[in-house]
């Protein structure tokens, strides 16, 4: 029975074991220093003073890095619709692919409340509408409080500034 315990698959097995809680802490201290990264990269971008802010918690960093990113997202958004007359409408054919996507997985899920698949689907439509009536002449009015929207530059062939309103996300805006 001694020589069974000196088999190659124990001597694995006890060497995975006893190398877990290192790999865990190797593992923990990367999170950490790239949550450390990203909160001074994030600090930077949003101008603000590390030193007030020493002590945030991870899931603030995380929050702040994903608002942050958001908002390049819309602006980088603003600049291409301003620059390339077909972005506005490959934007319209992919918003409509993934609308028709959720419609035919929701008539395919039972468990999805109907009072909920009711809501998220007339939430897509309204969306659609509004991206519908996205043009380069006619900017959109400034969307409704709670809601971002991107102011984008004139562009001289369209002459006067294209708004647009990005959909955000169900109740977060």
């Amino acid at each position: 029975s001694l020589a069974l315990s000196h088999t190659p698959s124990a001597l694995f097995f006890f060497f995975f074991q006893s190398s877990k809680p290192i790999m865990e802490k190797r593992r923990r201290a990367r999170i950490n220093e790239s949550l450390s990264q990203l909160k001074t990269l994030i600090l930077d971008a949003l101008k603000k003073d590390s030193s007030r802010h020493s002590k945030l918690e991870k899931a603030d960093i995380l929050e702040m890095t994903v608002k942050h990113l958001r908002n390049l997202q819309r602006a980088q958004m603003t600049v291409a619709l301003s620059t390339d007359p077909t972005v506005l409408g490959k934007y319209r054919a992919g918003f409509s692919e993934c609308m028709n996507e959720v419609t035919r997985f929701l008539s395919t899920c039972e468990g999805v409340n109907s009072e909920v698949r009711t809501r998220l689907l007339s939430h897509l439509a309204n969306c659609m509408s509004q991206i519908n009536a996205m043009n380069y002449c006619q900017p959109l009015p400034p969307p409704p409080p709670g809601q971002a929207g991107v102011t984008g530059a004139s562009h001289a062939a369209f002459g006067q500034p294209l708004h647009v309103h990005l959909p955000g996300s169900l109740g977060n805006g």
